[in-house]
């Protein structure tokens, strides 16, 4: 697709409104709409950014001058709009999860695969820079036949009880991108996982059939492990790191900080921290927007396809069902699409 893209945003809320940022500042396209049936929401995006605000996603994708979309919606809203979104027959960046079951997920990629539409899917750490480098050094050979993974993931605290019921659980709310970028890193796909939970600190998630601490025990296809930590309990920081242990080398990414200087003094050592996603993966969510960008003008494959999407949802709703069965729970996949 030749020429500056006119991008429309469906969904405004913190993560849409970041995304419609980060067009902004992308080159070789323009924020060209956005819709939100939340008339604050909309008015804000209206009045920051200067284009036209629709209430209704479905008149934002027959804007004509909207070329491709972005979706950030409720996770539940995915596989309406998305639906719509192809049937429109414009590129698609969607945000993760896919959607909120694994039968609509897999619908979902049966039409992207049969109307040949371009779809990326919001995985974002994918193109982060510390990982990226490490998938390169991998990829490269530098560390050997990588044969064990460490992930650890905790958000400052635990969520709004209001949004806990719409998130899918721990599991994929969270654990999605660990999981996603396991895969990746790993380049194998899981073949068993074992999860356990408890709640340790939010009790108000126990009347809502959530957790605030888990873990993963991965093993997949080549022979290698894994491990995943989620927890809700970093009082008020963002602390997120992989390691990734090869039979050579191994590779280490993000250990503790946001910004790369320390302070050493009076008797302390003082590392700065992010306290949200936002700001430990700036640079990701920027880079995977322009990753769209150049990937639909340029006529190239996605970065991050449906199928990954679907994936990333399977290994994640596994997950929640090992940790309800306390048992592990063995995966199969598609002749010919295992890793």
């Amino acid at each position: 697709m030749a020429g500056i893209l006119g991008i429309g945003v469906i969904g405004v809320g913190r993560l849409g409104f970041h995304h419609a940022r980060n067009i902004r500042r992308s080159e070789g396209a323009v924020l060209a709409a956005v819709s939100d049936p939340f008339p604050e929401a909309r008015a804000r995006a209206e009045k920051e950014f200067g284009v036209q605000g629709y209430s209704s996603y479905g008149d934002l994708i027959a804007d004509p001058k909207v070329d491709a979309l972005v979706i950030a919606t409720p996770t539940q809203t995915h596989y309406e709009v998305l639906t719509a979104a192809v049937s429109g027959k414009k590129p698609i960046f969607c945000e993760k999860p896919i959607t909120y079951t694994l039968e609509e997920a897999e619908k979902i990629v049966e039409m992207i695969e049969g109307n040949g539409v371009f779809l990326q899917i919001g995985f974002m750490r994918r193109f982060d820079p510390g990982y990226a480098a490490a998938k390169r050094m991998i990829e490269g050979g530098e560390c050997g036949k990588p044969i064990y993974i460490h992930d650890c993931q905790r958000d400052p605290n635990g969520p709004p009880p209001e949004y806990v019921p719409q998130s899918g659980g721990i599991f994929v709310d969270m654990a999605i991108h660990d999981l996603d970028v396991a895969r990746w890193l790993m380049d194998s796909e899981v073949t068993e996982i074992y999860a356990r939970g408890a709640v340790l600190k939010h009790g108000y998630l126990k009347d809502l059939d959530d957790i605030d601490e888990g873990q993963i025990l991965l093993k997949f296809a080549g022979g290698a492990l894994g491990m995943i930590e989620i927890s809700r309990n970093a009082n008020g920081v963002y602390d997120t790191r992989t390691e990734v242990v090869g039979l050579e080398k191994s590779v280490f990414v993000g250990q503790n900080q946001l910004t790369p200087y320390t302070v050493v003094g009076g008797g302390r050592i003082v590392v700065d921290m992010a306290n949200w996603c936002l700001g430990r993966f700036k640079e990701g969510y920027e880079l995977e927007m322009r990753a769209f960008i150049d990937a639909v003008r340029g006529n190239k494959p996605s970065p991050v396809t449906a199928y990954d999407g679907l994936v990333g949802l399977k290994l994640a709703l596994a997950a929640t069902e090992s940790w309800r069965k306390a048992e592990p729970i063995k995966l199969t996949y598609p002749a010919g699409k295992s890793g």
